[in-house]
């Protein structure tokens, strides 16, 4: 009797395909990567403000002991990475989660959305694990341009060749940019679907 009671323990705790996918959506749904993405940007945009604040002291001392607001939110930035890594992680072991999910012959529909879902999932993650650490070399080459800056040798053509060579990093950026938000998009739609039919499961 112990035996077959812990048996049927184990089958119960293993629950069916929908519920398995409904665990997982809720855990895409409190993933901050999106919102982590739109925080890079936000502080990407206010970046040339926060230069043009830092640049209108009488010296540029600023620069030399890092308390420029450029440093700030280079700083700001850095910290934004390490929640995207955060973000990633979870994708990932979500995408792994939906993989092994087993669907019935009647579960046509859903199958095909997760399958969906792993797609943008795996698209995602590819690009994450080649803008992250492109991103941390941009947010370096600011941190050392911003510092020769402070440097008494410093001058115009050393600050005109920095901001070009800065600017061209942030550009190498964005087709990174462009690749995650159609990956989000399709993933939101997906995701979406596949609530919707989940919940039209409940109510049958």
């Amino acid at each position: 009797m112990f035996l077959l009671s812990g048996v049927i323990l184990v089958m119960g705790g293993c629950g069916n395909a929908s519920a398995q996918v409904e665990d997982q959506m809720e855990t895409l749904e409190e993933s901050s990567l999106q919102q982590d993405l739109q925080t890079l940007i936000n502080y990407e945009d206010q970046l040339q403000e926060d230069f043009e604040t830092s640049l209108e002291g009488e010296n540029l001392s600023n620069f030399a002991d890092s308390s420029a607001e450029v440093f700030t939110n280079v700083d700001e930035r850095s910290a934004v990475l390490e929640n995207l890594r955060e973000g990633v992680s979870t994708h990932e072991s979500v995408n792994e989660e939906l993989q092994e999910v087993t669907f019935q012959e009647d579960e046509a529909e859903i199958e095909d959305t997760v399958s969906s879902i792993t797609e943008n999932l795996g698209s995602i993650n590819g690009t994450m694990e080649a803008f992250i650490p492109q991103y941390e070399e941009v947010l370096e080459a600011e941190r050392e341009y911003y510092n020769s800056l402070g440097e008494s040798s410093a001058d115009y053509e050393d600050f005109n060749e920095g901001l070009e060579t800065v600017n061209e990093q942030h550009e190498s950026l964005d087709e990174h940019y462009r690749s995650l938000n159609e990956s989000l998009t399709n993933l939101e739609e997906n995701k979406n679907h596949a609530m919707e039919l989940l919940s039209g499961e409940d109510e049958s």
